[in-house]
């Protein structure tokens, strides 16, 4: 008896460990449409699919020896108000008092992201990634 109990403890435990590991997964719901590489993004967040607030931080992190700008919602990002991390490939914008986007709009929002090569430049080689999201 007793064995039968360990046994049925810890297959209960382990189908609650993947049950967990399920309900918490931040694998993208879909993902992100991607005109050129999609090796040379790393991660977006939000997360394609998300439910997000209005405040929420946008960006995408590259690999190394890319970057980018931001559009989201249709608006383009002035490049002062992108919040740069060259030394880790990331392009972030938050949305805050006299920036172009105090809020994020209300319902499903897409990001897109233009990315080139940090030896090449801006310009005709550029690749484009969408992902969106839902803001509350």
């Amino acid at each position: 008896r007793y064995r039968a109990f360990v046994a049925l403890a810890l297959l209960v435990a382990g189908a609650a460990l993947v049950a967990a590991y399920l309900a918490t997964s931040e694998e993208d719901d879909a993902p992100a449409t991607v005109n050129g590489r999609p090796e040379v993004v790393e991660l977006v967040r939000p997360r394609n699919g998300a439910e997000v607030l209005r405040q929420s931080e946008v960006g995408i992190d590259l690999v190394p020896g890319y970057e980018g700008t931001l559009e989201i919602g249709g608006v383009a990002i002035p490049e002062d108000e992108l919040r740069l991390v060259p030394e880790l490939n990331q392009v972030w914008f938050q949305p805050g008092d006299g920036k172009v986007m105090e809020a994020l709009p209300d319902g499903r929002v897409c990001a897109v992201a233009t990315v080139w090569q940090s030896s090449v430049g801006p310009g005709v080689a550029d690749l484009r990634y969408q992902w969106c999201f839902d803001v509350t």
